[in-house]
């Protein structure tokens, strides 16, 4: 899933991979929710719960979108790479995809009951989370949701493929109690937090982390 930061050379750099990875990203990736149970248990909650349409940051081929509407939730979906937006539009015909800049997105303030972050922030840098996340706050109607999942860690990875295509993007992993200090610090308040080992063969070896935060009333 794509992510942005503030930097423009960065957002660009971000975009251009991802859209030369979007099709091989949604084979490889499209169904993968399939093999992540505390994922959709997560989700069904988000749907149960929004009030409002839900929004889902870094949407990729939108398969997160798709699972959220097959749990009964409005959902829109808003990713920075244009292919990624294509694709997505493609595999979900009666969704809405959005192309848009999750550190700015391009939605009145408190347009969504929810907002589904999953991995989308992977690419800020430790100690950057704070601002995309109040970005995101913005878009939140009062007591709205937010869901973050993150790679939990203090690792930088940095491969130079992704299923035979040349990248040059920087995955960053974050130590759980910052991710805990820069939700707080953008004024949401956390109401389930969670981290979780990989999956056997089915994820790269890291633990996830999960917040399921609200925007105060």
């Amino acid at each position: 899933m794509e992510a942005s930061c503030d930097s423009p050379p960065v957002t660009a750099t971000i975009r251009q991979n991802y859209d030369r990875l979007a099709r091989a990203y949604a084979g490889a990736l499209g169904d993968e929710l399939e093999r992540k149970p505390l994922d959709r248990w997560l989700l069904g909650l988000v749907a149960e719960r929004a009030r409002g349409r839900v929004l889902d940051v870094g949407c990729g081929p939108g398969h997160v979108a798709l699972h959220l509407a097959s749990l009964g939730a409005d959902v829109v979906g808003l990713d920075l790479s244009s292919e990624m937006i294509r694709v997505a539009r493609e595999r979900a015909p009666r969704l809405t995809f959005v192309e848009g800049d999750l550190t700015s997105p391009p939605f009145e303030e408190g347009s969504f009951g929810a907002v589904v972050a999953m991995y989308a922030l992977v690419h800020v840098p430790r100690g950057g989370l704070a601002a995309p996340l109040v970005a995101l706050r913005r878009v939140l109607a009062p007591g709205g949701l937010l869901l973050l999942s993150l790679h939990v860690g203090d690792e930088v990875l940095e491969p130079s493929e992704l299923w035979g295509i040349p990248t040059d993007l920087a995955w960053h992993l974050q130590p759980f109690d910052e991710i805990l200090a820069a939700v707080g610090a953008a004024g949401l308040e956390p109401l389930e937090r969670l981290v979780r080992w990989p999956y056997d063969g089915a994820e790269h070896g890291s633990r996830r982390g999960y917040v399921l935060a609200r925007r105060p009333e």
